[in-house]
């Protein structure tokens, strides 16, 4: 064998798969806080967390809540958001990992749209009608 075919033969069996890098939205500003935060959810509170900061700086303060079920302390399998204590998306950590490899803010935006939604229906529909009883938004890839 040729060092060529010496080298292709090795390189097939080393084969490794990447995992896709999250965009991050909190940056880390070194090693250490790089270890906190480059976890999945550490990354979803801090959406929740600067989404309600803008909602109270445009004057329309809500309370947002996100819970995570399942998995482990970094990687949730489930996620609910909450907004002023109605339940307005749901959806799988898989879901929230790939909104953060595509951008820092795709999550963000996701919970953005589900909570500008909900509040809208609720603003809508008087509550005779409806008595404040939402059914989240479940989100998919």
């Amino acid at each position: 064998m040729d060092d060529f075919s010496v080298r292709e033969e090795r390189d097939f069996h080393n084969l490794t798969v990447k995992p896709r890098r999250m965009h991050l939205l909190d940056e880390p500003s070194g090693y250490i806080s790089a270890l906190a935060k480059d976890c999945l959810a550490h990354q979803m509170r801090f959406s929740v967390g600067r989404l309600e900061s803008e909602l109270l700086a445009e004057g329309t303060p809500h309370v947002l809540q996100i819970a995570f079920e399942g998995g482990d302390d970094r990687t949730p399998a489930i996620w609910t958001l909450y907004a002023d204590g109605d339940a307005v998306a749901h959806g799988t950590g898989e879901f929230a990992h790939e909104c953060f490899c595509e951008s820092a803010t795709g999550f963000l935006d996701v919970c953005r749209a589900a909570v500008h939604a909900a509040m809208q229906f609720l603003v809508t529909v008087p509550d005779d009608v409806c008595p404040r009883k939402l059914q989240p938004m479940t989100v998919t890839q």
